[in-house]
This record gives C-alpha cells, structure tokens and sequence, in this order.
C-alpha cells in the first residue's frame, strides 16, 4: 500500500472515530463513574503538567498545587478520553496494516523460496536426463563403432 493510501485511510479512520469520541466524551461528562474517572485523569494531568513546568522555569517562591475546579476537570478528562479512544483506533488500524503487510512479505518470500527449490529440482531432474541420454549416446556410438568392425571384417572376408 503507498504511503498517500495509508495516510487517506489513516485520515478516514479519524474522521469516522471523531464523531464516537464525542458521544464518549459526552457520556464522559454526563454518567457519575466517568465523571469520577475523568476528574482523576484531569486532577493528575495538572498535577504533572504545574510540575513540569516549574522545573523548566525555576522561579524562587515555592507554589502549592491548587487543584481545578470539577468542571474544568471533567472537561479536560473527557477531552483526554475521546483523543485516547481516536488514538487508539488510529494506532491499531496502523499497526493492523503494519502487520498485515508483513504477513504479506513473509508469504511472497515463502512462495519465492518454494519457487526455487521447485527450480533446482527441476535442474537436477534435467542433468539426470542429460547424464543419461549422455550414456546412451556413448553406447549407441560404441555399438555404431563394434558394427564398423564387424561391417568391415565381413568386407574383408568376401
């Protein structure tokens, strides 16, 4: 498969997985146990993202972590939800490709490998039956040679 034609199908796959992420996300928004578990993600997204960005501009004053109110939570887990589930598909659809591409190498490789073992057969098959018709010929050229002799002999003899 060329690299435009994975790329569409990649871009198809997004485009048809965008609108159940929404319906996730929405879901994520409105049913209590999403809820508790987009709130977690979001609270510790925040968490990690304050830490890492006061290691990379150190400022002199220590800060507490104050943690997002639960809407702004349960938006950034529902967002976080539908972007996994589009990576997800995406990612598999990719490394389903992958792999069948790879099942398809071995197979050409194996029918390769059958083809060339049924072509050296074949090349021994043909130099028996030139050793063969080899040996004959020297027996029919020998037998030519004896009747010779004896055409020759009985020439003679008359």
């Amino acid at each position: 498969m060329s690299a435009i034609a994975l790329k569409l199908g990649a871009l198809l796959v997004r485009q048809v997985t965008r609108p159940m992420a929404n319906v996730l996300k929405r879901q994520a928004k409105e049913h209590a146990v999403f809820k508790e578990i987009c709130i977690g993600l979001a609270q510790k997204m925040h968490v990690a993202d304050v830490v890492l960005r006061s290691k990379l501009t150190p400022t002199k004053f220590s800060k507490t972590i104050r943690p997002l109110n639960d809407t702004k939570a349960v938006e950034n887990g529902a967002t976080l939800l539908s972007e996994g589930f589009v990576f997800g598909v995406t990612g598999s659809v990719v490394v389903w490709e992958t792999l069948r591409q790879r099942q398809k190498e071995l197979d050409r490789r194996e029918q390769v490998t059958q083809d060339i073992a049924f072509l050296q057969s074949e090349i021994e098959e043909l130099r028996s039956t030139t050793k063969t018709q080899s040996d004959q010929i020297k027996s029919c050229q020998s037998l030519k040679e004896e009747l010779k002799l004896i055409q020759s002999k009985l020439s003679s003899h008359k």
